[in-house]
């Protein structure tokens, strides 16, 4: 049996300017490679484990800057769907500044490789034998191609027995909420891990209340046909909190004074999703101390949030320094 978690997803170009610099005014740019998907799947491949991304990029530069970004985490992108060097490598542009002001992001990914596959060129048998399919929900959001390979990834796990990992996501720049709560039905009713932020689930549904109120509401709207189901709801600065089998855990997020907001939420994914699939780091810990997925999750947005870019490049060193309360002052 494969040991891969399988996603598939775009991933796009990130180009920000200097903190606190409006785009028009800004005279260089920082660029970054970002996807929810890989994101996730970057941080889960620097853990050890196996992971597969399934996509598709232009044949030119651009595009050979993304796949090659993803194999340096160690991803595994031998199933990318490679269109023709017309074609366009999805941009998105950021301006990261202080609150009031805040974070802006305009999308430029109208008609990119992505956007435009061709179902028939994904091979979704990839996903037959793999520990876990991880989708989210901005792919359903990006045109007919993109929904038919994600409808098509989403059977096949069902068909094979494998496990769906499922991240709401939602995008309001890309539909809106009426459309996407209908659109991400059929995922959200399959997963095996569900994750929604608490904003997410009061946009799409309509769910307020304390978080283990709104979860249990979840559960309710998503039971889960009869297996066990973990949906995971994310708190912004007050933490995360999750329930399973109607076991309710809430955990506070850690203290950082990191500002980069982007990826912290797919850090998070990864490191609940690692302790979820019992990798070793996170045995380890557990064995040592009182870590559960929620504490692996908050401790993964919080190191990410200290580091430019979308992908988390952290150490398994780190982690352990962080989740055991170690000091961090190398300054003596």
């Amino acid at each position: 049996m494969s040991a891969a978690i399988v996603s598939f997803g775009e991933t796009m170009l990130h180009l920000s300017s200097p903190y606190g610099v409006r785009l028009e005014e800004a005279s260089s740019f920082s660029c970054f490679v970002g996807g929810s998907e890989s994101n996730t799947l970057a941080c889960l491949a620097r853990l050890g484990l196996e992971t597969i991304w399934v996509s598709a990029l232009p044949s030119h530069p651009l595009g050979r800057r993304v796949e090659t970004e993803l194999r340096r985490y160690g991803i595994n992108t031998a199933h990318v769907v490679w269109a023709d060097s017309t074609a366009r490598v999805g941009l998105y542009y950021a301006l990261e500044a202080p609150n009031p002001l805040g974070h802006q992001v305009y999308y430029d990914r109208t008609f990119s490789a992505c956007a435009l596959i061709n179902p028939d060129a994904a091979d979704v048998s990839v996903v037959d034998g793999a520990r876990m399919l991880h989708l989210t929900g901005i792919t359903l959001a990006l045109g007919e191609g993109p929904r038919q390979v994600f409808c098509r990834f989403l059977h096949r796990a069902r068909e094979q027995g494998v496990p769906l990992s499922f991240d709401v996501n939602y995008r309001s720049k890309l539909w809106p909420p009426d459309e996407a709560a209908r659109g991400i039905e059929e995922a959200c009713q399959q997963a095996r891990l569900l994750l929604c932020t608490r904003s997410d689930a009061e946009a799409l549904w309509g769910m307020t209340g304390s978080a283990q109120s709104v979860l249990q509401q979840l559960a309710q709207r998503f039971p889960g046909d009869g297996k066990l189901k973990t949906i995971v709801l994310t708190l912004g600065h007050e933490g995360a909190a999750d329930l399973t089998d109607n076991n309710y855990r809430e955990e506070p997020a850690y203290p950082t004074e990191g500002a980069f907001r982007f990826g912290s939420g797919d850090a998070f994914t990864a490191g609940y999703l690692y302790a979820y699939l019992e990798g070793v780091l996170y045995r380890e810990l557990r064995a040592t101390g009182n870590v559960t997925p929620l504490t692996f999750g908050n401790a993964f947005a919080a190191l990410k949030r200290c580091l430019a870019g979308d992908i988390a490049y952290i150490t398994q060193e780190e982690v352990k320094q962080l989740l055991q309360g170690q000091n961090r002052n190398l300054f003596r």
